[in-house]
């Protein structure tokens, strides 16, 4: 009776070992940095948006401000706020999505190292090159977008700085040259942040074990 208890015992403890390599969490991190991808991809795109909103805001106000300038004014300053803000929580996101895959590829990492058979081993130490250097691609494309709305919005804040102290007709008229300027750098703005999001898309699907039946909006 003692020997069939022992077996028994023995049995339960083989299962559970099998069970739990079962259980691990490696693709959960893996779903972990898919989903930081896809909420970057969606601030990205309030990003861009909040851009759009800014530069209609002071085109109105340069080109037809009505009959009180306050007014348009105030509109645009409000936009302007708001492109700040999406601008901050992209790129803590970014920061986040950064964190969230250097901890899936870290774990990785240490699945890598309980594999085997050397063959396998090198096939996962493979692929775990190529979405490393996906994820380091793709950021440094987020990096540089970031990099380059910083100076627009820096060149908004000129603008209401410049007619905060000369909200008038002819401040607005001295500004129109300078909102066509903001509008051509915007544009080439909108082009780097339309080509993060299809690529921040891209590789959070090709990460993901969930098949997400929804799609990211397209690039403008």
């Amino acid at each position: 009776m003692r020997s069939k208890i022992i077996r028994w015992a023995g049995l339960v403890i083989l299962i559970s070992s099998s069970l739990a390599g079962c259980t691990s969490t490696g693709y959960h991190k893996s779903n972990a940095a898919a989903v930081s991808m896809r909420d970057a991809t969606k601030d990205v795109q309030a990003e861009s948006q909040a851009l759009d909103a800014t530069l209609a805001a002071a085109k109105a106000l340069v080109h037809d401000p009505g009959t009180d300038i306050r007014k348009p004014y105030k509109r645009f300053c409000a936009s302007l706020q708001h492109l700040v803000a999406t601008e901050k929580r992209a790129e803590l996101t970014r920061k986040n999505m950064e964190k969230t895959n250097n901890d899936y590829l870290a774990a990785w990492d240490k699945q890598i190292a309980a594999i085997d058979f050397e063959h396998i081993r090198e096939l996962s130490q493979a692929r775990k090159t190529e979405v490393a250097n996906r994820f380091e691609a793709v950021n440094q494309r987020y990096q540089e977008s970031q990099e380059v709305m910083r100076p627009v919005i820096s060149y908004f804040h000129d603008i209401q700085t410049a007619l905060e102290a000369d909200l008038t007709k002819g401040g607005l008229d001295s500004m129109k040259s300078i909102v066509q300027n903001a509008e051509e750098n915007a544009v080439r703005v909108q082009t780097a942040l339309g080509s993060l999001r299809s690529e921040l898309a891209d590789s959070g699907v090709h990460m993901s074990s969930i098949a997400y039946q929804d799609t990211p909006p397209p690039a403008e």
